[in-house]
């Protein structure tokens, strides 16, 4: 038994090496430009506290503070590495290094994220030995592993993967709730209930989790029912207040997080826009989740569910939870596939218990051995091939991207003395010698080097974007836009509103106003396995 435990283990930490070579292998992509401007947004707010020094993050739309927190402190190591090694000489140079290079920033970040994404594959793995085996818990992470939109969001700055990983927590305090219903077991519970809600707001639905475990703990005559219900009570509120214990600022600065919820309600969103409630449905399940868990995942997570009745902790604490989930995603104005994460976890965890059931049915129908072997084998390969094909595809076309296509274009054919209107956050070209614009909503066109080397504080900019949820040439106000007059455009976002001109008309003429003063002299498209990013134009405005 100990020798099949250690087996099991040292299979996991392969799975975890393999994780985190398929995750690190491109992880720097688009360095030291910045291909997801949210990662600037997040990382100014772990710089807002430090200069402070304050706990207030200034934003609060996810609203991801716990992010914040851990970006603030890695920063710090940072800081602490570039002194001790001479790299800078004081703070204030240190702070003129990452503003040159925002790598020295971002990939530390990005590094962070991507041990909380190991952590989400050890939790699922835990959680899913906990429920089904030692064996569902290895096919758990093995999927999760390869998953192609989980490598994909362990590679940003983002708030999605730390929520995920804290909701993984809080259920493994419910397996402890309904299994011996003690305090502890729900102070846990709803400390983590807390921190998962303090990084991403949706994941206050992990709660259901705590109510199916005393349900379980219940039914199992653990707990009498008016105990678990107090207890469960109690939980709750001790989960809001360990909330506003780890962001004291959610309620101090109410009404900025009335704000910025607002900033985040948008009806529309270039590229997200969903639908009714069946088409974001079958977005939903025909997209990153069939992404995420590949054909064979999926025949074996129907396999779980199948078998769910059977096992009345999972039964009690992840359909529910991923029901809640789906719903609450499929009742929104707007589609991400990042909001598919905690879905593909649970779903990884249940696939698990798939596979436990399919190796019965062998087990049943196929008396050799042998045989079982190697249909075992055929569909662990099966399972796991076509995600790590296209987690390895995805992860070269980060690597070279259009954006940075077009910026090594503009260093070798703009001349230097040009101006250029730019509209994604190319660090990369913060050296060339030319004057550049970027559009900044009612601020008009600005001196984007001012926006990297932090002379245009934070509050600015948070004022002049307003409730836009795109800062583009398109989001521009006319009067602004005809006072913007560069000499070359490099245009990001013109064929994402011309694919949706019919609900952006504004943004959309704006741009064939723009291109018709001029001509396109360059465009990068994006190639499936080669090339990744947006389609990329760039316009001479120059005048004959």
């Amino acid at each position: 038994m100990a020798t099949t435990d250690l087996r099991h283990r040292w299979m996991l930490l392969a799975i975890l090496l393999v994780a985190f070579y398929l995750r690190a292998s491109s992880i720097a992509f688009g360095l030291p430009g910045l291909n997801d401007p949210d990662e600037m947004m997040f990382e100014l707010g772990a710089i807002r506290m430090l200069r402070g020094p304050t706990l207030d993050p200034g934003w609060f739309g996810h609203p991801a503070t716990t992010t914040m927190y851990v970006l603030a402190l890695v920063n710090i190591g940072v800081l602490a590495f570039a002194l001790l090694t001479g790299v800078a000489s004081s703070a204030g140079k240190f702070v003129e290094l990452i503003y040159a290079d925002p790598s020295w920033m971002i990939l530390p970040g990005r590094v962070a994220m991507m041990l909380f994404a190991l952590g989400t594959i050890w939790m699922s793995w835990r959680l899913a030995s906990r429920f089904f085996g030692p064996a569902a818990g290895l096919v758990a992470a093995l999927l999760i592993a390869f998953d192609p939109v989980h490598i994909a969001w362990s590679q940003v700055i983002r708030s999605d993967i730390m929520a995920c990983f804290f909701m993984l927590l809080c259920l493994q305090a419910c397996c402890d709730i309904a299994e011996n219903g003690r305090w502890r077991s729900y102070v846990r519970a709803a400390f983590w209930l807390g921190v998962a809600i303090a990084t991403k707001w949706p994941f206050a639905l992990t709660g259901i989790a705590i109510a199916g475990a005393s349900l379980v703990a219940v039914r199992a005559n653990v707990l009498p029912a008016r105990t678990a219900i107090v207890r469960l009570a109690t939980s709750g509120a001790a989960a809001i207040g360990f909330l506003l214990l780890v962001s004291p600022y959610l309620l101090i600065n109410y009404s900025i997080v009335v704000r910025n919820l607002q900033g985040e309600s948008q009806p529309h969103h270039l590229g997200a826009t969903g639908g009714d409630f069946l088409h974001n449905l079958w977005w939903y399940l025909s997209g990153p989740v069939a992404t995420g868990l590949g054909i064979v995942g999926l025949a074996l997570f129907l396999l779980g569910v199948a078998r769910l009745p059977r096992h009345r902790l999972p039964l009690f604490l992840l359909a529910p939870l991923a029901l809640a989930f789906l719903l609450l995603f499929c009742a929104q104005q707007l589609v991400w596939e990042r909001w598919a994460l905690p879905l593909l976890l649970i779903g990884a965890i249940i696939a698990g218990g798939g596979w436990v059931v399919l190796q019965a049915i062998l087990r049943r129908t196929l008396p050799v051995p042998a045989a079982r072997t190697a249909i075992t084998i055929a569909v662990a390969l099966a399972a796991v091939l076509p995600l790590g094909l296209r987690a390895w595809t995805d992860g070269v076309e980060r690597m070279h991207d259009t954006r940075q296509q077009a910026s090594a274009w503009a260093r070798q054919h703009i001349p230097p003395d040009a101006t250029i209107l730019i509209e994604h956050f190319a660090y990369d070209l913060v050296s060339a010698p030319q004057h550049f614009l970027f559009p900044l909503a009612d601020a008009g066109c600005v001196d984007p080097r001012g926006l990297v080397r932090g002379t245009i504080p934070y509050s600015v900019i948070d004022r002049a974007r307003g409730s836009r949820s795109n800062l583009d040439y398109g989001t521009l106000p006319p009067e602004k836009a005809a006072l913007c007059i560069p000499d070359f455009a490099i245009l990001t976002q013109y064929d994402r509103y011309r694919a949706e001109r019919t609900t952006f008309p504004n943004e959309y003429a704006a741009y064939q106003r723009l291109i018709a003063r001029g001509r396109i002299v360059a465009t990068f498209a994006p190639s499936p396995g080669r090339h990744g990013g947006p389609i990329v134009r760039i316009v001479d405005l120059r005048k004959p």
